[in-house]
């Protein structure tokens, strides 16, 4: 697998280089601004672009803009974005660029100590996968609510449900929780019904489940 990283504080661009390289994964690029960045692509041909969310000049979401132009310019790079911040509406911005094309992923900055972890997300962004981190589905599926209408679901069906806002198709959640594929689509049968998530049981388009997940966590009261 063939990675281009885009971060601008150099301590942490060379630890994540070494880390990667230590895993027989091929580093072709390291960039630590848009415009370089866009250059080494262009010239490497990368898998998958590692993006950190906040670069320079300005540090807010530079990061989520340049992943904007790299689908739009090279549509068959998968982009991870990390980020110090479980915000689900970077994850959201990031996995709505393209309804069509999956191959996205949002990661916490913290998730880059477990080498294992990150190869991991880059494999499944690489395969065309969604990737959110489990902790910002953790942090929406707890936090508070007046009325909390994942009451209704039992313990299993929000461990089903967590997995697919995390990007897990049918067959990875049913490898994740140890059942089979037809007991998953039982689990979205009843989730769907109970919570009115229409899109959970389409097989077809992860980023369209995942999304439809985000939409409904942040947005119930």
């Amino acid at each position: 697998m063939r990675v281009a990283i885009v971060e601008d504080e150099p301590l942490f661009l060379d630890a994540l280089a070494t880390s990667l390289a230590s895993q027989q994964v091929d580093v072709v690029a390291r960039a630590r601004h848009a415009d370089e960045a866009l250059a080494l692509i262009d010239h490497t041909a990368p898998d998958v672009a590692l993006l950190d969310i906040r670069l320079p000049p300005g540090f807010t979401d530079e990061g989520l803009r340049l992943a904007e132009r790299v689908r739009a310019t090279y549509p068959s790079v998968g982009l991870l974005v990390l980020s110090s911040y479980a915000e689900a509406a970077y994850a959201e911005r990031l996995i709505s660029m393209e309804q069509d094309t999956a191959a996205v992923g949002y990661l916490l900055k913290e998730r880059v100590g477990d080498v294992a972890e990150l190869l991991d997300a880059l494999h499944r962004v690489a395969a065309g996968d969604v990737v959110v981190d489990p902790y910002v589905i953790t942090r929406l599926m707890s936090r508070r609510r007046r009325h909390d209408p994942l009451a209704a679901l039992t313990a299993h069906e929000r461990r089903v449900l967590g997995l697919v806002a995390q990007g897990r198709s049918n067959l990875g959640i049913a490898q994740e929780t140890g059942c089979r594929i037809t007991t998953v689509e039982k689990h979205l049968t009843a989730i769907t019904g109970k919570l009115g998530l229409t899109q959970v049981t389409d097989r077809r388009s992860v980023n369209v489940r995942v999304l439809a997940t985000l939409e409904y966590l942040r947005n119930t009261e």
